[in-house]
């Protein structure tokens, strides 16, 4: 006996709590496989830019393995569809990548909330051992999980994963989790209030992606029937997991509207610096802006167009705004290989012969010029 018309690929195989679950996961995977693309191509930028940190390496790493577990749920709910037959390992495989990416995101949110590649370069030695004992504790629970699910979990009846001792743990952690995030953001902030154009709509929006997980569970086993439990879950968690990654790869789009862009270090400094500065002075060099010897504010980081670089009588090297200074430099002037021959005519050995009679009639014609004190250059941002 089946629940659809024979013949019927959306009802015929399913039960009453999984209809509507494959349409579901096929709109999530297309979906994400746009996030993702978008993704890459803003990681291109930034790595152009020499801001691709590692806590967007993370965040790709979140994505692409919320993208196979799709892939591969999608391909497990259409294969049953037409023949009928669980695939049970493949199911597994793709609830086990979603896990990934659950764990690599809330990694993600704990490290930025922190301040690292944000305010900091490093996190300080009991910061870093808090995070990894509390994550290590996640994995582990989140093993246990699926393996409490696959020995122990009755598949006559119909159970949400999280209905069970280790799912109510992972609950409790995440909630505990979510109190670090705000821990870190709070001192973040305390400590660096330029960044609250960032900070203040990320601690509202993945304050409320902590909270959905654990109501989305109570309700699961309280308030929802078991005939509709399945379909509504899945739909919601694949939906919580989507405004997540969408919101973050909202806030860290390399566009020079982006108001709430974290990122104004390149990564070449991170490792450079790090290794010799003390922290605080390296928490300094993520601001916006610094002061230099001279007490002049001066802009240094910026997510796109052009710097003026400066250097001063005094040695002091600065960067300014060069958008009402001097025009822009050419393209073609800053990469001058892209013109055929160009590369050939810069390195061509001038002509002695008509170097040395332009020089002598220049030494009789022209003014000396007059001395300045600064070298302005034009570099790319």
């Amino acid at each position: 006996m089946t629940n659809g018309k024979i013949g019927d690929y959306w009802y015929e195989h399913f039960s009453a709590d999984e209809f509507y679950i494959l349409p579901a996961l096929t709109s999530f995977c297309f979906t994400y496989l746009f996030l993702l693309f978008t993704a890459l191509i803003f990681a291109v930028e930034l790595k152009c830019r020499q801001l691709f940190h590692v806590t967007y390496k993370i965040f790709l790493g979140s994505l692409a393995a919320q993208t196979i577990g799709l892939i591969l749920l999608s391909i497990f709910y259409a294969r049953y569809a037409s023949t009928g037959v669980h695939i049970h390992g493949l199911k597994l495989s793709g609830k086990i990548f979603e896990s990934i990416s659950e764990f690599l995101f809330i990694l993600l949110l704990l490290l930025l909330g922190k301040g690292f590649t944000v305010t900091r370069g490093r996190l300080r030695l009991p910061s870093a051992v808090k995070l990894t004992l509390f994550l290590a504790q996640y994995f582990i629970l989140f093993t246990f999980l699926f393996f409490f699910q696959e020995y122990f979990f009755d598949p006559g009846k119909v159970l949400y994963l999280y209905e069970s001792a280790p799912g109510y743990g992972l609950l409790l952690l995440r909630l505990i989790g979510w109190l670090m995030f705000l821990y870190g953001v709070v001192f973040s902030l305390k400590h660096f209030p330029e960044k609250s154009p960032f900070y203040f709509p990320f601690a509202l929006l993945y304050s409320i992606w902590f909270l959905a997980g654990p109501i989305t569970v109570l309700a699961a086993n309280h308030l929802i029937d078991t005939w509709v439990r399945e379909k509504t879950t899945i739909i919601t968690e694949h939906f919580v997991s989507f405004i997540g990654h969408i919101s973050f790869l909202f806030l860290t789009r390399p566009s020079a509207a982006n108001k709430s862009f974290p990122y104004h270090v390149r990564t070449t400094q991170v490792g450079a610096e790090s290794s010799t500065v003390s922290l605080e002075q390296f928490q300094n060099a993520y601001a916006p802006s610094y002061i230099d010897n001279n007490g002049r504010t001066v802009d240094i980081f910026t997510v796109t167009g052009v710097l003026q670089r400066v250097e001063g009588s005094n040695g002091d090297v600065f960067g300014v705004p060069a958008a009402f200074r001097a025009p822009p430099p050419k393209y073609l002037d800053v990469f001058p290989h892209e013109v055929p021959g160009a590369v050939e005519e810069m390195l061509k050995e001038p002509d002695m012969t008509q170097s040395e009679s332009s020089d002598t009639e220049d030494q009789t014609n022209s003014i000396p010029p007059r001395e300045t004190s600064r070298e302005t250059l034009y570099t790319i941002a």
